[in-house]
């Protein structure tokens, strides 16, 4: 009863459950939760971070920021992508987008699928060269009304890697004419020192292999079929790690030259994930990121769990999955208000409130519950789920939690990975209409609303603080009056700089 330790040794504890006999066909379902559990709560290796010398922060008077994203398989550069897009608004600008849309209109010719281009391609590898692609990546960030850009420059398709544009020996004279036009921060390379468990995969088919050999050996005629089988098995395993290594060694010969000139330059920023898959990833560059220069979007919000009593809190560890806890009493004073204004409050706050990596916990004590009329169309997805909470949580603490506990959940995830979690006693008809209020974005009147209201609460709690002498004269005035005090160049820059990290990004 109770926990007891994880049988994968990761230094966490799961719960076991009793002994009984399981239900038919409940072998293969056990076996697929183990793994998740162990992908789940096993701890990455920390990420190592080089940071070239050539590399230049952000600046106000940079009109655009471009950086190259490098990275093979295995580095969940699709992944990084959406949360750089989430979190702080880039526009990801990829190879094979460019090519897909541009290269028709440069041949006259009609390109139906994938198929066809890579025909074209083959009849002609001239048809694509750098400078060719780089004027077209020019084209877009000339185009575009964005200020934050992510330039996928490596093909994933092995025909493009083929092509003439990637075959250069130097690409330093066209990167050079790019540069000079765009000014490249610096290339992100995502690297895998331990790349090789690429080549070592076949973990589901081992499983698959172990569970089936306990029911073969009950007869001869079943581990016939299972010897066969298992040949059928290595021999597609043996297949899909060649074009896999093939793969590989086309990705670091295509790679090296665009690392080759910003090494040059120092304008690396190398990020070790030691393993494939990392998932502290995501985690690691929006630290990055901050710390590199650029501003959040405060209204990105990842998980946000509902609970409708104090008791439901007490179970869970929130320093563990850094959870803030707050009240809707104490956002929303007036219990009479409607549901849709009590749930934007909260949305307000939280945008005025938060923090990198933070995730919510809302104790919804004095919520109305009433009919809220669908405004506009959503794309949301309802899952119910009994697990623990680390499935949607990654905690960034290399300890276990005082407890883990597994929770039936009821969640509710937009097309933005916006998350919002309610235990099952709630019903589903409320959750799906907080969900619905929750998600939608706050409009630019709402955030600038927010702004106003933060800084005269913090004007009106330092006109009621005792005043000294030296400190500003606006303190010894009551809240709202306004007076012209003439600002030192130096107070001047720092409100400005002040004003610019928390105003939300604009595009």
């Amino acid at each position: 009863m109770g926990c007891a330790p994880s049988k994968f040794a990761w230094n966490n504890e799961i719960e076991v459950k009793r002994r009984s006999s399981p239900p038919a066909g409940a072998a293969e379902l056990n076996e697929d939760i183990d793994l998740n559990l162990h992908k789940v709560l096993r701890l990455q290796p920390s990420i190592s971070i080089e940071i070239g010398s050539g590399v230049n922060q952000p600046t106000e008077d940079r009109q655009q920021s471009v950086i190259f994203l490098i990275g093979g398989p295995g580095c969940l550069k699709g992944v990084l992508t959406q949360e750089l897009a989430q979190e702080f608004d880039f526009v990801t600008i990829g190879i094979e987008e460019l090519i897909f849309n541009y290269l028709p209109h440069k041949v006259a010719d009609t390109v139906k699928n994938t198929v066809e281009m890579q025909t074209l391609l083959k009849r002609d590898p001239a048809v694509i060269n750098l400078k060719w692609l780089l004027q077209m990546i020019s084209a877009r960030l000339a185009t575009s009304c964005s200020q934050r850009f992510i330039v996928d420059i490596v093909p994933e398709l092995s025909f493009i890697f083929k092509s003439n544009a990637f075959k250069m020996g130097d690409h330093s004279q066209r990167l050079d004419e790019f540069d000079r036009k765009h000014n490249v921060l610096f290339a992100l390379e995502l690297f895998i020192s331990q790349e090789h468990q690429l080549l070592e995969g076949g973990s589901s088919s081992g499983l698959t292999r172990s569970s089936s050999s306990s029911s073969a050996s009950s007869s001869s005629t079943k581990a016939k079929e299972k010897e066969d089988a298992d040949n059928f098995t290595r021999g597609v395993d043996e297949a899909d790690k060649g074009r896999l290594e093939k793969r590989l060694e086309a990705y670091h010969d295509c790679a090296e030259p665009f690392l080759k000139y910003f090494r040059k330059q120092k304008r690396v920023v190398k990020l070790d994930l030691k393993i494939p898959y990392n998932a502290d990833l995501p985690r690691t560059v929006r630290q990055l990121f901050v710390d590199v220069g650029f501003s959040r979007n405060n209204d990105s919000i990842r998980v946000v769990l509902f609970l409708q009593s104090e008791y439901q809190a007490d179970e869970i560890d929130t320093a563990y999955y850094n959870l803030r806890k707050i009240r809707l009493l104490d956002i929303c004073h007036d219990r009479e208000e409607s549901l849709a204004s009590q749930i934007r409050a909260i949305r307000k706050y939280i945008y005025r409130t938060a923090q990198l990596d933070e995730h919510i916990l809302v104790l919804l004590k004095g919520l109305n519950n009433m009919e809220y009329p669908r405004s506009k169309q959503r794309i949301n997805f309802v899952e119910y789920k009994t697990t623990y909470l680390d499935f949607y949580i990654r905690s960034v603490s290399r300890q276990s939690p005082r407890q883990r506990c597994r929770m039936p959940f009821r969640a509710i995830t937009s097309t933005k990975g916006e998350v919002c979690l309610f235990p099952e006693a709630m019903s589903s008809r409320l959750c799906k209409k907080i969900g619905l209020i929750f998600g939608e974005k706050l409009s630019m009147s709402e955030t600038s609303e927010t702004n106003r209201e933060a800084n005269e609460s913090r004007a009106s709690q330092l006109s009621v603080s005792p005043c000294s002498p030296h400190q500003h004269p606006k303190m010894l005035f009551p809240p709202g009056t306004e007076l012209n005090v003439p600002l030192s160049p130096s107070s001047r820059q720092s409100q400005r700089r002040a004003c610019t990290t928390t105003a939300p990004p604009t595009t």
